[in-house]
């Protein structure tokens, strides 16, 4: 014995009913009971038309489309099969909705009836379709008994047992089809079993008949990792055992009803969730043997919550106060979906939906009016629009660092925990979250628990030599990136004056077009709300711009869950106190604030100074070429040529910045010194860097780029003495910063063979690194420091150090 429940989407129209038709034929052809929802969206539509006339509204529009549908489903039947079989009575449902609007209410009874008037439907036409092959309708409420309520009532069981065994003789073949959703109470009137309630029709009658599996066909392949809707690369469970599928199914698993397994679990019939449009796809099957080896087998999530909470000194040692909260609200029917206790007994929160508010807080109200005037009870405290994420699998108690890793999950997501519950057998943890961050919550644990492909969202802003190969670069590893799982998503390319946001990712190939073809330049709170509707995760902004106005930003940036990638050094070379709250803004978020390229570009400078550090090593003085520019021009002095001829050089070649004189005035030596120097905990500011600059201050100012290249000549036969000077007594002209007693310096040294610093050209930098460690003899780093792709490999570099793992 087999029970078939089909659902709404699997007979939308006669394509579908003939394929439930050839299902039924192929899974149930010895002896089955075939259990029908209604057409896909007829409950629905039947709810709207009970809801408006009960408002005493004209509801003749819904009417003749529900009408329209009816006819046509029957006449398409009937074309092929003959006279449809039992067709239930429209005109008696259009009395009943006349009733209903004349009176402007709808009494319970009689919604029960309309609402169920789909299963019907579906019921007849596929016995139609059936009969040749001997099968017969079934009435639901002669089979399923429940208790009095109209709406969502509760099975008893045993009287549907007893009842089934006399509609449905054991020894009797053949196919019986049967409404879902309904059933009848003592009075013999009808009654439902709450939305979607067929899946428990189902389960009841398998477990009633000691059925040999109870399958529930659907539109999806059985039950996933987490709701598919919300997550795109939830995969299939294939078994599941009945407490890991309650589970999930009372925590908001859309696949299950709350209330299906529990029958089949009673009498240890297996149940199995398969796909109607895809049959030959196994499907998940739920029984008593279906843990496996995974520790967690999905994550679920519940929204549109309420949380109360009821506190006060009357609740503590008070024996019996939890017993008068949950039942006052037993008495106005109202369910509570978690609940949670301090230790010290001062209080007891749990959550309830939020349609029930209302009532939880009148029947509360009601219980401790007393309590509440004499002060041993305050006011009852309500959060709302709240989630329940709860991650489920029956071997998480043999698993250790489970429940870490869960909470780790919610905090990469930047989602504050409101209140937290786990069953005693440990096979499900739940956390109470903010609605509107349900979505986050469940992309980064799922990320964390099932696919292991953690995502990296990312804005650029800057799109000048390095951030244009940093787009090439990001495009050229995509494979690479691929590989190694990770999800690299370019969202947003901003320059000073456009901005341009895709929520399906920026072309790498047309990104410059869509740029130019946006308006509004770059806003913070734009962006933000980008992030908030995209359900983005892993956030990141990467500054490849110089603007001081986007440094002065960062810490907002960390403060809005965003991580920071700077090639701007602006904002670690500004005040003290500004260094200082960004290291806190970093600190406070959990997000990074990373900028490796600010010294050395691809040069691995900073992680090895925070090394170093961080393992208690003191920096006892350092001598750095740190410009590949100026590296680059004083190696051509060094072959020959002229200051003038090796600044035009340079600036051809694309190594200095677009004005020579940024790099000539040695103030961004200054900035990468100053970084290394707090690096290595000194409080300095800028101005307390001595600085020599190659061409002075003097000199430089006052004359666009070009009028200043042109007179840069006047200065070639001074620079070429300094040089010739130097050669005289083997030395070379290195252009250097320093640290040495706490004190900082940049400019032009002479420096003989022995010096760390002395074969460093070309566009190399060097840094050599005297510390407790390493002396007397320096710890020296050395590498290529110029130009836009090392750069960009750099900046490359610490996008993936946003990574959690």
């Amino acid at each position: 014995m087999r029970v078939l429940k089909f659902g709404g989407s699997s007979l939308a129209d006669i394509a579908c009913l003939s394929r439930v038709q050839s299902l039924i034929l192929n899974y149930g052809s010895e002896k089955a009971v075939v259990v029908l929802s209604a057409p896909g969206g007829m409950t629905d539509s039947l709810v709207e038309l009970v809801q408006i006339a009960a408002r005493g509204d004209d509801y003749a529009a819904q009417w003749d489309a529900l009408e329209s549908r009816c006819v046509a489903l029957k006449r398409e039947v009937e074309s092929q099969y003959g006279e449809v079989f039992g067709w239930p009575k429209l005109d008696l449902l259009k009395q009943q909705l006349q009733g209903v609007q004349l009176l402007k209410q709808c009494p319970a009874s009689v919604n029960a009836f309309a609402i169920s008037f789909g299963e019907r439907v579906s019921v007849s036409l596929m016995v139609t379709m059936l009969k040749a092959h001997g099968a017969r309708a079934l009435d639901a409420t002669s089979c399923i008994k429940t208790h009095a309520q109209y709406l969502d009532a509760e099975v008893d069981l045993d009287k549907t047992r007893e009842a089934v065994s006399q509609q449905v003789a054991s020894e009797d073949s053949g196919i019986y089809i049967m409404a879902g959703f309904t059933g009848s109470n003592a009075a013999g009137e009808l009654t439902t079993l709450g939305r979607n309630g067929s899946d428990y029709s189902a389960a009841v009658m398998a477990a009633s008949l000691n059925a040999d599996i109870c399958q529930i066909w659907t539109d999806v392949d059985g039950v996933y990792s987490a709701d598919p809707r919300l997550i795109k690369k939830a995969t299939k469970v294939d078994r599941l055992s009945y407490k890991e599928a309650m589970e999930l199914a009372y925590f908001g698993a859309k696949v299950l009803h709350p209330k299906t397994i529990l029958p089949c679990a009673k009498a240890n019939v297996p149940c199995e969730i398969k796909n109607t449009h895809d049959p030959d796809v196994p499907g998940s099957l739920i029984s008593s043997d279906g843990t496996g080896d995974a520790p967690v087998k999905a994550l679920s999530s519940l929204d549109n919550l309420a949380m109360l909470t009821v506190s006060g000194p009357g609740m503590k040692g008070k024996v019996g106060m939890a017993a008068r909260v949950f039942g006052a609200l037993a008495n106005d029917n109202v369910s509570i979906v978690l609940i949670t206790q301090s230790s010290c007994e001062f209080s007891i929160s749990f959550c309830v939906y939020e349609q029930d508010l209302t009532l939880a807080l009148n029947a509360l109200e009601a219980a401790f009016t007393l309590e509440t005037q004499a002060g041993l009870i305050e006011p009852v405290e309500v959060r709302k629009k709240l989630a329940i994420v709860t991650l489920v699998g029956d071997n998480m108690k043999s698993h250790k660092g489970l429940a870490a890793k869960f909470f780790a999950s919610l905090a990469q997501a930047q989602v504050n925990v409101v209140a937290i519950a786990q069953d005693s057998t440990e096979s499900a943890i739940s956390a109470v979250v903010s609605g509107e961050l349900c979505k986050d919550a469940m992309k980064v644990c799922h990320e964390n628990f099932f696919t292991h492909v953690p995502s990296i969202d990312l804005f650029l802003l800057g799109c000048g030599l390095v951030g244009k190969e940093l787009i090439k670069q990001l495009e050229k590893q995509q494979d690479w990136l691929a590989k190694r799982n990770i999800k690299l998503n370019l969202y947003g390319v901003s320059n000073s004056k456009q901005c341009f946001l895709s929520k399906e990712g920026v072309d790498f190939e047309q990104w410059q077009s869509q740029l130019a073809q946006s308006e509004a330049g770059f806003d913070l709170n734009k962006l933000e709300h980008f992030v908030k509707v995209n359900h983005l995760i892993n956030p990141v902004i990467v500054d490849c711009s110089s603007s001081e106005q986007l440094a002065d930003q960062y810490a907002n940036f960390l403060n809005a869950g965003f991580h920071v990638v700077a090639a701007n050094k602006k904002a670690n070379t500004g005040d003290m106190a500004y260094y200082h709250q960004l290291k806190n803004a970093a600190q406070g978020s959990g997000r990074k604030f990373l900028y490796e390229t600010n010294v050395g570009a691809g040069l691995p400078v900073l992680d090895n100074l925070q090394l170093l550090f961080g393992a208690g090593d003191e920096l006892l003085s350092f001598n750095g070429i740190l410009s590949g520019s100026l590296s680059y021009m004083f190696g051509a002095i060094e072959d020959g040529l002229s200051l003038s001829e090796a600044t035009a050089k340079a600036k051809q070649n694309g190594f200095t910045e677009p004005d020579p004189r940024d790099d000539l005035s040695g103030t961004d030596v200054a900035r990468k010194l100053l970084i290394i120097a707090r690096e290595a905990g000194l409080d300095l500011e800028l101005n307390d860097i001595q600085v020599e600059p190659v061409v002075s201050e003097e000199f430089a100012q006052g004359s666009s780029v070009d009028e200043f290249m042109a007179r840069l000549p006047e200065l070639d036969a001074t620079f070429s003495d300094r040089v010739q000077s130097a050669a005289s007594e083997g030395k070379k002209l290195r252009y250097v910063g320093s640290i040495q007693d706490g004190k900082c310096k940049v400019g032009i040294e002479a420096v003989d063979a022995s010096h760390a610093l002395f074969d460093i050209r070309d566009g190399e930098n060097a840094l050599a690194i005297l510390s407790q460690y390493y002396q007397p003899k320096p710890f020296v780093i050395r590498g290529y420091g110029a130009g836009a792709e090392v750069t960009a490999a750099g900046v490359f570099a610490d996008i993936l150090k946003t990574l959690s793992r």
